[in-house]
């Protein structure tokens, strides 16, 4: 394979890292599978063993990759393909995929939320809302960042330890709030500096964006969340 050797061509190792992130989430390799050794990388790329090293290093910081004595290096990203069927937490959606969550970030405050959520939660601009900010992980890895908008008149806690598990839970069974029904809305966008440090990609990396608005059981509308996903991470499939 050709590498772009021009003056201002991005450096050798990082078009290496590219070409095989590229051929991981496109399915040419698959979690579980091993890459070719050094040696080969070196042999198909024309490059020196300290190149391929450095490829190589970048994509287990990135999560790819592992490398395992004996065995090589193995791939260990795997894209989560969510299936849209009924309105549920991400935190049911990573257990229905038998990962457990992380919470990397947690802040809750009761302010004025602005004119969009407001007209979301069919409050006025001046009304105060819970907004709830929140990083979850997977291994440690940044998997979604959200902010959410809730009611005031939830009469919810702002004790940001209340909100590392899934929200929907604590609303059902400490506050009698079950989230019946919902609207989501998805979107490509490019990442903003609070975004990509919030995610730890970088800053104009594609996120994969979702709006919801649910609902309780007497049809009230109970949330407004933004949620932001790493584009190479994440996908939505949905049954018709």
């Amino acid at each position: 394979m050709e590498l772009s050797r021009d003056k201002n061509a991005l450096s050798l190792y990082i078009q290496i890292e590219n070409i095989i992130k590229e051929q991981i989430e496109n399915g040419e390799y698959e979690y579980g599978d091993t890459l070719p050794s050094e040696k080969e990388l070196q042999a198909m790329y024309s490059v020196s063993r300290m190149t391929v090293r450095q490829a190589v290093n970048d994509l287990v910081k990135d999560g790819y990759v592992k490398c395992a004595r004996g065995i090589g290096t193995m791939v260990v990203f795997e894209k989560i393909d969510e299936n849209i069927k009924r309105v549920i937490s991400f935190s049911k959606e990573m257990e229905q995929h038998g990962i457990k969550m992380e919470t990397s970030y947690c802040r809750i405050s009761l302010e004025k939320c602005g004119r969009v959520p407001a007209a979301k939660l069919n409050i006025s601009e001046n009304d105060e809302a819970y907004k709830l900010v929140r990083v979850r992980c997977v291994k440690s890895a940044p998997m979604v960042y959200s902010i959410t908008f809730l009611k005031k008149s939830c009469q919810l806690p702002l004790d940001e330890n209340k909100y590392r598990d899934s929200l929907y839970d604590l609303l059902e069974t400490q506050y009698g709030i079950k989230i019946i029904r919902g609207q989501d809305t998805f979107e490509a966008a490019l990442a903003n500096k609070t975004i990509a440090d919030f995610l730890q990609i970088s800053e104009g990396a594609p996120v994969f964006k979702r709006t919801r608005v649910t609902f309780d059981q007497n049809d009230n509308i109970v949330e407004y969340t933004i949620c932001y996903y790493p584009g190479e991470k994440y996908k939505y499939s949905v049954e018709l």
